[in-house]
């Protein structure tokens, strides 16, 4: 139990390619919002922010540090 801040977690799913640049999806996956991705949010009103880096694309690893600023999609 704790709280990341910064630094390389294990996701239950595989985020992207490695390298991807990762963002939050704003889509509902399992029952939950904010799944990691490698596609940024497009949908009006959405914010794009992101959170970090895809290590591993088959073990889920990713570096995890979100960046300080986010930019609201205007469609």
């Amino acid at each position: 139990n704790g709280v990341l801040l910064r630094g390389t977690v294990t996701l239950d799913h595989d985020p992207g390619a490695v390298g991807d640049v990762l963002y939050l999806d704003e889509q509902q996956v399992s029952s939950a919002y904010g799944a990691a991705t490698s596609g940024a949010p497009a949908g009006n009103g959405d914010i794009v922010r992101v959170i970090g880096y895809c290590l591993d694309a088959s073990n889920g690893e990713i570096w995890f540090d979100p960046d300080k600023t986010f930019v609201e999609v205007t469609a």
